[in-house]
């Protein structure tokens, strides 16, 4: 047993290190209650709400449910999240502010002017902030539009790539379980936007991960520096000391060269999104992107 102790010595010194660290670290918070969260300096904003519902796909108790997980998560992000339904043509309402307006950014000129009027953002009016609105009329061309507004360090954050993968997670169940799909999405944008000021919020699982992958590299590097010397060569077991090597050729006869065209498609599935940043009716910076379904 001492043996093996000598042995692996400096293994259990680094991970009784990392594991006081998360003590410290982690540990301490979960004890203490948490993340206390960052403190809001909003104080212009129309509204305490954070669920709205126009499209009675939730159930009282379910909208209960996503503002008590809103409350929370918006404290451990630092931004506003706002959630908004609606069953009904956005059409003569986006048209009114441009007459051109696609039918894909009819929902994005109804979530800024949205974000904008209730003066949401968590810093400030119209400041950092997350807004899903999910219209679930289908318009003239024959699609449901739903779209993701970005405002202030949310805007910064998120990507085109990371704003399609909020979308993503959030349109797997929004069908089948609408509640399921807002609450996912929630957690989501909790897990993009875990940057608090210039500190990242370490997952408790990483210092775990950490003194495991230390351990396994510990092991392979000892192990290869503890094998048995090489007692044996090349010409140990060769008659006389000498290998023999037999001469062999490949000899280039001919190139035969065949070519073909591969068929490819350019056109889409249909239903994906992207970023952009954009001003809206008021004058206001937003980014954001949309799917549809």
């Amino acid at each position: 047993m001492k043996e093996y102790f000598r042995y692996f010595r400096f293994l259990f010194i680094a991970f009784a290190a990392v594991f006081v660290i998360w003590i410290f670290c982690v540990g301490g918070k979960m004890l203490s209650g948490g993340n206390q969260g960052i403190e809001r300096t909003n104080t212009e904003c129309t509204t305490e709400e954070r669920v709205f519902d126009y499209g009675n796909v939730l159930t009282d108790e379910e909208e209960n449910k996503l503002r008590e997980q809103i409350a929370e998560r918006e404290k451990q992000a630092g931004i506003d999240i706002v959630l908004v339904t609606l069953n009904e043509s956005l059409k003569e309402y986006a048209r009114g502010y441009d007459s051109n307006v696609s039918y894909d950014k009819f929902v994005m000129i109804y979530a800024d002017n949205f974000y904008d009027e209730h003066k949401f953002g968590y810093n400030k009016p119209i400041g950092d902030g997350v807004l899903l609105l999910d219209n679930i009329y289908r318009e003239d061309d024959g699609k449901v539009y739903t779209w993701m507004c970005t405002t202030g360090k949310a805007e910064i954050v998120y990507s085109s790539a990371m704003i399609d993968h909020a979308l993503d997670v959030f349109y797997e169940y929004v069908d089948t379980d609408p509640y399921r799909a807002y609450k996912n999405f929630v957690d989501q944008v909790y897990a993009d936007m875990r940057m608090d000021g210039n500190a990242v919020v370490m997952p408790w699982y990483m210092p775990i991960a950490l003194a495991f992958i230390a351990t396994i590299v510990f092991i392979i590097v000892n192990l290869a520096n503890r094998k048995g010397r090489r007692t044996t060569n090349q010409r140990s077991y060769v008659n006389g000391g000498q290998p023999r090597i037999r001469r062999k050729e490949d000899a280039f006869i001919r190139k035969s060269v065949t070519s073909r065209t591969i068929e490819t498609s350019s056109g889409g599935s249909g239903g994906g999104g992207g970023g952009g940043h954009h001003t809206s009716s008021s004058g206001a910076s937003h980014g954001g992107g949309g799917h549809s379904r």
